[in-house]
């Protein structure tokens, strides 16, 4: 009766072993979005009715729009707090409110934040979200945005 113990305890933990390798290490579908999402992001490339935002196209120099001109930092948090950071005219400027949220129903990221006086509400359709990589797209007063971010560490 006791030999059969030794074998059900090697099934059990092969078992088991077996479910946490289901978990892609890099990122996959079975990983939550919310623990991809934690991290530090870059905006690389901003898209404003498909033209890419620079000095000759756009005028960066806004405030109106700084929270989504590329170099502006994200740093998200698993608590769903995060910090924007942006370089305006020399000087690091931080958001005063923030948070995140995602919807993983209708694969949205909602971001609210206050930056240099102007308070954002985004509800963007996330396109790619990945370890490294995050393309969001967001349509406000009329106009379609699509910002490229891309990881600063890597958690």
């Amino acid at each position: 009766m006791r030999s059969y113990r030794p074998a059900l305890f090697v099934l059990l933990a092969f078992v088991a072993c077996s479910f946490t390798a289901c978990y892609p290490e890099g990122g996959g579908k079975l990983v939550n979005p919310e623990y991809q999402i934690v991290n530090l992001w870059s905006v690389s490339r901003a898209y404003y009715d498909n033209v890419q935002v620079d000095t000759s196209t756009f005028d960066t120099d806004d405030i109106y729009y700084q929270g989504y001109m590329p170099s502006t930092l994200y740093y998200i948090y698993a608590d769903h707090v995060m910090n924007v950071l942006r370089s305006y005219h020399g000087q690091i400027r931080q958001s005063t409110f923030s948070t995140w949220v995602i919807d993983k129903s209708s694969n949205t990221l909602t971001l609210k934040f206050t930056l240099l006086g102007r308070y954002y509400q985004v509800v963007a359709e996330i396109r790619k979200l990945s370890k490294r990589e995050l393309i969001i797209e967001f349509d406000e007063d009329g106009h379609h945005w699509r910002l490229e971010l891309y990881a600063q560490t890597n958690y």
